[in-house]
């Protein structure tokens, strides 16, 4: 059983606090660097000043980015920055987004969800209840947003999930909310609109809440803030409002729903040889070499289209190569114990046999990778100039860049549902969900 339920959200006051497009970021995963600054600049109220606050030099336990967080978060409910609902709410969040020149609109609910473990089948039934996860998690990224957790008690970034709901029975209530003024409204720099509605009428809530009681729901994007969320609340046993988080819930068949590919920046490998990986490669694959990027990608996705397993490779000798899988059968050898679902995901192949079983970077070695990149491979999300800059790391200093077909949502469902992990960054789900529109204070 899903169980959802309405909040209070605090949410900012524009009168107070300025624009929201000067206050809301992407999550904290996203913000690095000098995008750091750069949102900070915007507003002394900007989220940045909260999920990424900096580490200084003389930090103590006493006093840290987490403690400064914590403070900021204190001062802006005091001085009304930001200002709590007066009732219990969903809320509606909508985002415009363009694909390849495809206009779309993806849109779901914010609300809470009681936490429990990761999903299993329902006694005596075969029905799947409950909470699923698709991506494995690296502990170390996790620790941090423990951090802000514990000194902020509050949920401040979204944990995207999707759930089953092929009648559309949650979406036709949420579109009729979605016929008035928004209560938030933001057009990123990337030109993606994000709305926000409210939902405070009881027997709408109650309705959403009755309907999800049935469904399952699978983690898109948060696998991290979630197990943080998981871990906050068997520390706060005792704390009712712990033992929930702030989600935004998807319809697995909103036609918004889109899944773009990671690639995989191979780097720092001590004994790299890009001849005899083309050789390896070569007694598995059939290998197809172009001189343009565009060539590459167009036979990779009439390959994907084809249901062939096919990458993309980059290696600094002027070439670009499709490899394609040519017998699908030795991933019955390299994973035995996993079930067919999983053995026949790109990524998957691409991990266990090339990664793993060619270039010894295995599942210790990926480990050494965080949110801040470095470690033997670096993942590029397959949206703007990231092609060309990974081309360009490679020629630079980087080793070898794989280029990936996106994984389907069927497959992540099916994975899913057999209770296994894809690698870590095996889905990209565009657009990001973003940061600051709804905040939960756990008290």
């Amino acid at each position: 059983m899903v169980r959802v339920k309405p909040f209070r959200a605090y949410r900012y006051n524009e009168a107070k606090a300025g624009s929201l497009s000067r206050l809301v970021t992407p999550p904290y995963d996203i913000i690095k660097g000098a995008m750091i600054d750069k949102y900070q600049s915007l507003s002394e109220y900007n989220m940045a000043w909260i999920i990424k606050n900096k580490a200084q030099e003389n930090d103590t336990p006493q006093s840290n980015q987490y403690t400064r967080a914590r403070d900021h978060l204190k001062k802006w409910i005091d001085e009304e920055i930001l200002i709590r609902d007066d009732k219990e709410s969903f809320y509606v969040y909508g985002q415009d987004f363009e694909i390849d020149g495809k206009k779309l609109f993806r849109f779901g609910f914010i609300g809470l969800i009681e936490l429990e473990e990761f999903a299993t089948v329902a006694p005596n039934t075969e029905k799947f209840v409950g909470v699923l996860q698709h991506e494995e998690t690296l502990p170390k990224d996790i620790e941090d947003r423990l951090n802000l957790c514990r000194s902020c008690m509050a949920n401040f970034g979204q944990i995207f999930v999707i759930y089953p709901d092929s009648k559309r029975e949650v979406d036709s209530t949420l579109e009729r909310h979605m016929e008035r003024d928004p209560i938030g409204d933001v057009i990123d720099g990337d030109g993606i609109r994000h709305r926000l509605w409210r939902i405070d009428d009881d027997d709408d809530v109650n309705r959403i809440v009755k309907l999800m009681e049935d469904k399952y729901i699978i983690i898109a994007d948060g696998h991290h803030r979630y197990k943080t969320a998981l871990a906050l609340s068997i520390e706060h046993q005792d704390l009712e409002s712990a033992q929930f988080r702030m989600l935004t819930f998807v319809n697995i068949s909103n036609p918004g729903l889109v899944v773009l590919p990671t690639h995989r920046l191979v780097q720092n490998l001590d004994d790299f040889s890009s001849n005899r990986l083309l050789k390896d490669i070569s007694k598995y694959f059939d290998v197809e070499t172009f001189q343009k990027t565009k060539d590459m990608f167009e036979l990779m996705n009439k390959k994907f289209q084809e249901g062939k397993h096919s990458f993309g490779l980059f290696v600094n000798d002027g070439k670009f190569y499709v490899l394609t899988l040519n017998d699908l059968s030795m991933m019955d050898e390299l994973l035995p114990d996993k079930s067919e679902k999983l053995r026949g995901l790109d990524v998957v192949i691409l991990h266990a046999l090339i990664l793993d079983k060619m270039l010894g970077i295995d599942k210790q070695k990926l480990e050494q990778g965080t949110m801040k990149g470095g470690g033997y491979v670096s993942y590029i999300k397959g949206i703007g100039d990231a092609v060309e800059e990974s081309i360009k790391t490679v020629q630079e200093d980087g080793q070898a860049v794989f280029f990936m077909n996106p994984t389907r949502v069927n497959e992540v469902e099916a994975v899913s549902k057999n209770f296994e992990c894809m690698p870590q960054k095996s889905t990209f789900f565009q657009p990001k969900v973003w940061t600051g529109f709804t905040i939960n204070k756990l008290e």
